[in-house]
């Protein structure tokens, strides 16, 4: 017979206080009376039954019989575990072998982290996430995973000395990387957000579209390695999904303090793009709160577009114009019917502009440009500063992708920021010698 069992430590008076009770003792050799001896090494203790020892075996009546108890109260034996929240305890015949869990070295071991802090980012895409941790010596990307070739590439040449996992997420397993102490992903949304809901007929039950029980993985990869902060965006649906309440819900069981809000990038952020996300930050024993900076943007749009340029102005538009010609009609006949279909253009005074989706290359939806000779599509270098964040490759769509999928870099480098301050305020985060 073994026996596995997680507790934490218990209390008594205002001391600690180890206490196992199990009728499985009586079959490893431990029953009620029996005399053990308590060897205390660096991080555990181990029990072996003795002939004379200052502690024994008790037990408590119930029916069928008595139930043994071992009660360990000696502070000076359990010196080396009371730092830790939670023990490991593991018997075979004739001994019992405590010491902290894995879980709670990994709590104990995030009190005390050192500079950089390290950074590992989950669905990485061409790595607009990270791209917010740009010029802040305090953290260091130290590997990301990402299924996607051409996003995987664009991901690894921004960061040449970070290991890159190019597989699903679901298939990866967690020896396979690298020690990490901060969390980062954007999980994909297509099947909560609600255009992903409505064209895969997905009301009411997301998580059973194509990505929707990719938090499961991400839980998984938490609980196995008990970072000290974890950082998740999604589209506001998320939060209020089964998945994003079940990812509160967990974090929560596991120990953490989990922070979460909708970012309104436009009224808050001062961004142009009204790209709103449900942001998650989730840190061990002391809560996170992020400091919004509650300005609305007041820049116009012409601030991010290149110079007027008639003779490419006029080439762009041309090459689109039938395209827009029978958006124009697809518009009047919805309109006709009562529909509310239209798209977006950008005269150059606005303050607030819709978000670019992924497939804005498609040329199925706006925002475009006018000019003098009509519309125009944005081109990549102006929903880069859009962004504000700058992908190395130069092949429009996977640009447009890259960065229609991503997160809006600047207001990451404000939460990632204020992470930093609070990770080194909190844990007493020293240099490395």
């Amino acid at each position: 017979m073994k026996l596995l069992a997680f507790a934490p430590l218990g209390r008594n008076k205002e001391t600690s206080r180890l206490w196992i009770e199990t009728r499985r003792l009586d079959a490893l050799g431990f029953p009620p009376g029996m005399p053990f001896s308590v060897e205390a090494k660096a991080e555990e203790l181990v029990l072996k039954p003795a002939i004379l020892a200052e502690n024994h075996v008790s037990s408590r009546a119930t029916p069928g019989g008595r139930r043994p108890i071992i009660d360990l109260a000696n502070q000076s034996t359990l010196q080396n575990l009371l730092d830790y929240s939670e023990i490991k305890i593991t018997g075979s015949f004739e001994r019992i072998h405590i010491c902290p869990s894995r879980r709670a070295a990994a709590i104990l071991r995030n009190r005390s982290l050192t500079l950089p802090f390290r950074v590992l980012e989950v669905f990485a895409g061409g790595g607009t996430m990270t791209g917010g941790f740009a010029g802040d010596v305090r953290f260091t990307i130290e590997a990301g995973i990402e299924i996607e070739s051409a996003y995987a590439d664009e991901w690894q040449a921004a960061h040449p000395k970070a290991a890159l996992v190019q597989a699903d997420i679901r298939a990866v397993e967690t020896s396979d990387l690298p020690l990490f102490d901060v969390l980062v992903g954007g999980i994909p949304c297509t099947s909560h957000s609600n255009l992903g809901r409505a064209k895969k007929a997905l009301a009411g039950c997301p998580e059973l579209g194509d990505t929707g029980d990719l938090f499961i993985p991400v839980l998984s990869l938490v609980q196995d390695r008990m970072p000290a902060a974890v950082v998740f965006e999604n589209v506001p649906a998320f939060g209020t999904s089964l998945a994003g309440r079940v990812m509160v819900t967990h974090l929560e069981r596991l120990g953490y303090r989990v922070s979460t809000q909708v970012l309104r990038p436009n009224a808050d952020w001062g961004e142009i793009e009204d790209r709103q996300r449900w942001l998650l930050v989730a840190t061990l024993e002391r809560p996170f709160e992020l400091r919004v900076p509650g300005l609305r943007c007041a820049t116009p749009v012409s601030a991010f577009l290149d110079p007027p340029d008639p003779l490419r102005d006029e080439a762009d538009a041309r090459r689109i114009a039938r395209t827009i010609e029978g958006l124009r009609a697809h518009q009047e006949r919805h309109r006709a019917l009562g529909h509310g279909f239209g798209f977006t253009v950008i005269h150059g005074n606005e303050t607030r502009i819709p978000v670019i989706p992924k497939a804005y290359h498609k040329i199925n939806s706006g925002p475009f440009v006018q000019t003098p000779w009509g519309l125009r599509l944005l081109r990549l270098p102006e929903i880069e500063r859009i962004h504000g964040f700058q992908v190395g490759t130069r092949h429009y769509a996977t640009g447009v992708e890259i960065l229609g999928q991503g997160v809006q870099t600047n207001i990451f480098k404000t939460v990632f920021g204020q992470l930093g301050d609070w990770l080194v305020a909190s844990r007493g985060a020293q240099p490395v010698s």
